[in-house]
Order: C-alpha cells, then sequence, then structure tokens
C-alpha cells in the first residue's frame, strides 16, 4: 500500500487528463520555467491562505 501513487484530474478545454504525481514531477522537470512559475503560484497561494486565517482569529477575538 505504501507505493500508491495519486491521481489528479486535469479538466481542460476538450478533455480530461488524469496524471499521477510522478508523471507531473517529470514533466515539470522538463520545464524548469513552468515549475518555477508553478512553485511561486503555490507560494503566493499559501502565504494568502495563512494570512486569511490569521485575519479571521483577529476578527473573532475582537469580536469575543
Amino acid at each position: 500500500m505504501g507505493n500508491e501513487d495519486h491521481h489528479y484530474r486535469i479538466q481542460l478545454e476538450r478533455c480530461l487528463v488524469i496524471l499521477t504525481s510522478k508523471e507531473i514531477n517529470t514533466l515539470l522537470q522538463k520545464d524548469t520555467e513552468i515549475f518555477a512559475m508553478a512553485l511561486k503560484r503555490g507560494k503566493y497561494l499559501l502565504r494568502g491562505q495563512k494570512q486569511k486565517g490569521r485575519e479571521q482569529a483577529k476578527f473573532e477575538k475582537v469580536l469575543k
């Protein structure tokens, strides 16, 4: 069971693509520019989520 690879569904304009995490990793390694852009996008998303959580906690603290 430890050897399971997750599958990711990617809806494109006219088709559905299902890739494993290994396949995605291989594709990203071949185009480092896309990898860098996706990494930056992921960091931006995570920072935004953390900031939203901090703001929500601060707001809830004010309401109490």
